[in-house]
């Protein structure tokens, strides 16, 4: 007879549902904010339509945006897969810094069309 805690099975939860759920849900939830963020550069060339230096400006960030998505999911993928826990080189760490500075700047255009300032 055991006495104490079960020892702890990888990938099983405590009758929670079925292994792994939180980490998939959780990965959902970064993938829609990831999309969400993509689109705020979108909606503000559609509201800043006939302005088309600022629908560029739109468009440009949008692209990076989308460039350096692919670019991190693609090494969060290989990361996942990899066998332990390595530190991410400088080049991953700058596609992301890219990645979250024109997520940044797509966000305040979309906050500045709505406004109004264009």
């Amino acid at each position: 007879m055991r006495v104490g805690p079960r020892p702890a099975v990888k990938g099983v939860t405590a009758g929670r549902g079925p292994p792994n759920s939180t980490t998939r849900h959780g990965y959902a939830a970064e993938v829609i904010v990831a999309w969400l963020l993509l689109a705020a550069p979108v909606v503000a060339a559609l509201l800043l339509w006939g302005a088309w230096g600022w629908v560029a400006v739109a468009a440009v960030v949008a692209a990076v945006e989308f460039a350096t998505l692919q670019r991190s999911q693609r090494f969060s993928a290989r990361f996942w897969r990899s066998v332990g826990m390595t530190r991410r080189s400088q080049r991953e760490r700058g596609i992301e810094l890219i990645y979250v500075a024109s997520a940044a700047a797509g966000v305040a255009l979309l906050v500045w069309s709505l406004v109004g300032l264009g």
